[in-house]
């Protein structure tokens, strides 16, 4: 989404200094949602915040698909950007959680991998389909799709500790 959020915003009419506002104003809550939702986690439970961050993702993935105007995209920067930066901070105390801290580093930079690979992966997939349909709504519909997948998955874990 980072890589194409600013053109479907142009192609959506908005102006090119104001899609990049977007992009922008994404990055900065980003951080926010880092440290707001890894405090939250230390109180709350990693489980339950990671569930709660990847809800924000799939409901803001929904809003997009239906997002047209600045003023419709705003609800959606803000709560991708918030809840993106908790998903990103609690990945690598999940892995802690889940296999424990002896062979953390191996574990992080594996999955980290994949998800780069994911990253240099998805910006094509989702130019690729525009580029056939004219349209982001179906990369939006499969970002969204891929986001209750995630939420589903994080859901099954069963952690030590009880959160």
């Amino acid at each position: 989404i980072m890589v194409h959020i600013v053109p479907h915003a142009i192609d959506s009419g908005i102006s090119p200094s104001n899609a990049a506002g977007i992009l922008s104003l994404m990055a900065g809550l980003s951080v926010v949602g880092r440290i707001t939702l890894g405090s939250a986690a230390d109180s709350f439970g990693i489980k339950r915040v990671f569930s709660f961050s990847f809800s924000l993702v799939a409901v803001g993935f929904l809003w997009l698909l239906v997002a047209r105007e600045l003023w419709m995209l705003i609800p959606f920067v803000v709560v991708y950007g918030f809840a993106w930066g908790g998903c990103m901070t609690l990945a690598s105390p999940l892995v802690g959680w889940l296999f424990g801290i002896k062979s953390h580093g191996l574990l992080f930079g594996v999955i980290n991998t994949g998800f780069t690979f994911g990253s240099a992966f998805a910006p094509f997939l989702t130019g690729y389909i525009f580029d056939v349909t004219g349209s982001y709504q179906l990369a939006f519909i499969l970002c969204f799709a891929f986001s209750i997948l995630g939420l589903i998955l994080t859901a099954t874990l069963k952690l030590s500790g009880g959160k």
